[in-house]
């Protein structure tokens, strides 16, 4: 799972750049952990197996993609930002989707996003990496299991 998650990461920061304006990178060291605003995941299958990729936002990065995606400025506005950056979070997957079909890997989308607010991605995913923004801190992991209570 390490080497798909490596894919995704690098098509998960080329999404941000290409579909949200967001220049973003995984920091030398870790960020602090911020309070997480929200989170949003999505349970994908990846050769067969299950696939669930999140990502926490702190309030700022959160409505930094939310405006970047939909080209206005959502401030404010949260189910707007949650619709927002949920069509980012699936649109940047069916890219994952489609750039792992490329090397012979089917992944493909099973279930719509699901966001909750205040909630972290769990300390113990098999794998998370945080992500540094000049908006603030995100973190993305990658479980077999859904995270994000329903």
């Amino acid at each position: 799972m390490t080497e798909l998650f490596s894919a995704y990461t690098a098509a998960f920061l080329r999404g941000l750049a290409d579909y949200a304006r967001v220049e973003a990178a995984e920091p030398d060291i870790p960020p602090d952990a911020a309070p997480s605003y929200i989170a949003v995941s999505q349970r994908l299958e990846a050769d067969g197996s299950p696939l669930v990729v999140g990502l926490a936002a702190c309030e700022d990065a959160f409505f930094t993609l939310a405006g970047g995606y939909s080209g206005v400025s959502l401030d404010g506005m949260e189910e707007l930002a949650v619709d927002a950056v949920s069509e980012l979070f699936n649109v940047i997957n069916g890219r994952f989707s489609s750039e792992m079909r490329a090397r012979r890997h089917a992944v493909s989308i099973v279930d719509p996003p699901r966001h909750r607010y205040g909630a972290a991605l769990p300390a113990d995913a098999p794998i998370s990496r945080p992500i540094a923004s000049p908006f603030g801190t995100m973190r993305i992991a990658a479980a077999r299991e859904e995270f994000l209570p329903a």
